[in-house]
């Protein structure tokens, strides 16, 4: 910057010292030559300047310049040496050295050269150098050394004075501090705008407050948040907050607005700085709802929560609040339950609930896992690792449920060749992809489901014991909808709302068919009563006994003994896939694909087809 750095020498001598350094220096540094007060004024014709280089009193005054830093002229012990022998020649016995402390440094000293006594006096201002000067010849000096102010005051008396002059190398030292100033303060300045830089682009309000209850730094987004309280108030509206003894994040009101406060405590020297963060509730929410979209987008999220799921009867009460506490926990948690009761949703619900939320979910349904790449599928595999591997590899789900959990639906379907395997990540929560030696570490939380009795299952052998016992670490067992009573009701009422669009009190239900809702058996359970719920929506609000009727009868689990008469199910108009879709969707809801598959005497690729081309979904 021009003219940042300006030399202001009090006197002839020292200005054509400065200009002498300046050349030999090859700088391009103004040097003028003024002194005290008149010092400032000759300052004002270099607006650009921010540090000067002077002496004595005439650098004192220029420190009063705000914005302004002074590089002091010192005197160097041979200056003063030489200004003594000066003295000492002409026959002084007593001197004393008078001058600015600035130049002769601070500290008063007395010392003998021969048999000649040296008085060291530095003095602050003009005054006392003046006073200092006449106390000292009354006290019987016969020789003064000093600035100007010094001498001058001495000339009144018959004694001997001798000033003292800086010499160039003096100059040149002073030049090139003020050059090393320069530069470390255009490093300070950069610094400060980076750092206001970065306050003003990050999406928090950030306010520092001195000791004194003043805001020193502020960014912009602070303002925004504190809009329109002036500045001298902020203070006083975040005092109660600022002054809590508590340090962790709260939410407050402020200007209507929900607010999240944090203060840091920053200690300094003998002084307490407090940081007030500020963030608004609304970008924090828009926060959460971006890393939500993130894993929407790769379909590893949970969609449920504990408000999700409609109860009334104790039962349900107690596996709920069992639930609430496992969330907590990063144990593994088993999930007990038949077919349709919910058993995914208490998952999604336990993982929403825990610190991990934000995290991935990963749903797994291992009954519908590719027989023969279940381990490719769970431990993912590296390129070239068989016939048919992607190019560069696929991580498997286990990795991709990283920092959250993963749920495993029909756990029993494991294969037994592979549960070894899933034995050591839960173990040690590591895996090594199929074809690689490379451990990677898992940070996840692991819940599964079944709706069968492993027990009976491993004294088969079909299932490890050992596995059995790391799984059900937390068990939690959801009864079946049968057991709950009122709360087919209650549910049956919240779907139909839902597929009609209205409220729950909107919806009429007679005591007939609350009746035929609480005898019917519902094999399978929530999901069976929500596809009822969706098929008499299309009815209307009101439901009709002959409507349920209807819909129960065509609903393949009420194929029972009360129900196989020709005119209930077997009609003589239904073609032959009508009767496999009957078939099917009473399978359904009872098995799983495996066990349809074994049953109906086909493969599961062709159960697979078959369901695909009746449009039914397990």
């Amino acid at each position: 910057m021009k003219d940042s750095i300006v030399f202001i020498a009090p006197n002839t001598h020292i200005a054509v010292l400065a200009q002498s350094a300046v050349s030999q220096l090859k700088l391009n540094i103004p040097v003028i030559e003024a002194y005290d007060y008149k010092a400032i004024e000759a300052l004002r014709k270099f607006p650009s300047c921010h540090i000067a280089i002077s002496r004595g009193g005439t650098a004192n005054y220029l420190k009063g310049v705000k914005g302004l830093t002074v590089v002091d002229l010192t005197a160097s012990f041979f200056d003063i040496q030489k200004s003594l022998n000066e003295l000492i020649a002409k026959g002084c016995r007593k001197i004393a050295v008078v001058s600015q402390d600035n130049v002769i440094g601070p500290t008063p000293a007395e010392f003998a050269i021969n048999d000649i006594e040296v008085e060291l006096h530095p003095c602050s201002n003009t005054e006392e150098i003046m006073n200092t000067v006449n106390s000292c010849i009354k006290d019987g000096a016969d020789g003064i050394v000093g600035c100007v102010v010094a001498i001058e005051t001495a000339r009144q008396y018959a004694v001997e004075i001798s000033p003292v002059e800086v010499d160039f190398f003096s100059v040149k030292k002073g030049i090139l501090q003020a050059l090393e100033l320069e530069k470390n303060l255009d490093n300070q300045e950069r610094t400060i705008d980076r750092l206001e830089s970065l306050l003003n682009n990050i999406e928090e309000g950030v306010v520092i407050f001195d000791s004194e209850n003043t805001p020193i730094l502020y960014n912009e987004y602070a303002g925004r948040i504190m809009r329109p309280e002036p500045i001298d108030r902020w203070y006083k509206v975040l005092e109660n907050e600022i002054n809590s003894s508590s340090d962790t994040s709260r939410v407050i009101t402020l200007n209507q607005n929900k607010i999240l406060i944090r203060v840091i405590s920053l200690a300094h020297d003998s002084h307490e700085d407090k940081v007030v963060i500020l963030q608004d509730s609304t970008a924090i929410e828009e926060t959460a709802k971006n890393i939500k979209i993130s894993s929407y987008e790769k379909g590893l999220y949970a969609r449920h929560n504990f408000n999700d799921i409609i109860f009334s009867c104790p039962a349900m009460e107690d596996t709920v609040s069992l639930a609430k506490r496992f969330a907590n926990s990063d144990s593994t948690v088993m999930i007990f339950g038949e077919t349709g009761a919910g058993k995914e949703g208490f998952a999604q619900s336990i993982h929403n609930s825990s610190p991990r939320a934000n995290k991935p979910f990963v749903s797994v349904n291992c009954a519908s896992l590719p027989q023969g790449l279940v381990a490719s599928e769970l431990f993912g595999y590296v390129e070239g690792a068989f016939t048919g591997a992607r190019r560069n590899g696929k991580k498997g789900l286990f990795e991709l449920a990283q920092g959250g959990s993963i749920f495993l639906d029909e756990i029993t379907e494991i294969p037994l060749e592979v549960q070894s395997q899933f034995l050591r990540v839960i173990q040690e929560r590591e895996i090594m992809r199929i074809g690689d030696d490379r451990i990677i570490p898992l940070d996840i939380r692991i819940i599964c489901a079944t709706n069968k009795d492993i027990l009976t299952l491993c004294e088969e052998g079909k299932f490890r014991y050992d596995l059995y016992y790391r799984l059900n670490v937390l068990s939690l067992s959801i009864p079946p909808l049968r057991e709950r009573g009122d709360d087919i009701i209650i549910m049956f009422r919240a779907f139909i709302a839902g597929f009609c669009k209205k409220k729950p009190d909107d919806i009429f239900i007679d005591d007939d068919v609350q009746k035929m809702l609480l005898n019917y058996n519902w094999p399978g359970n929530v999901r069976e009563l929500r596809n009822v719920a969706e098929a008499l929506s299309f009815f209307g609000s009101e439901i009709k006994k002959q409507n349920v009727e209807r819909i129960l009868h065509r609903n393949i689990t009420g194929m029972s003994a009360n129900h196989n008469s020709s005119s209930s199910i077997f009609r003589d108009d239904l073609t032959m896939e009508e009767l496999e879709k009957y078939y099917y969707k009473y399978m359904l809801a009872r098995h799983n694909n495996t066990e349809i598959a074994k049953l109906a005497g086909i493969s599961r690729s062709t159960l697979w087809k078959k369901l695909k081309q009746l449009e039914l979904s397990n």
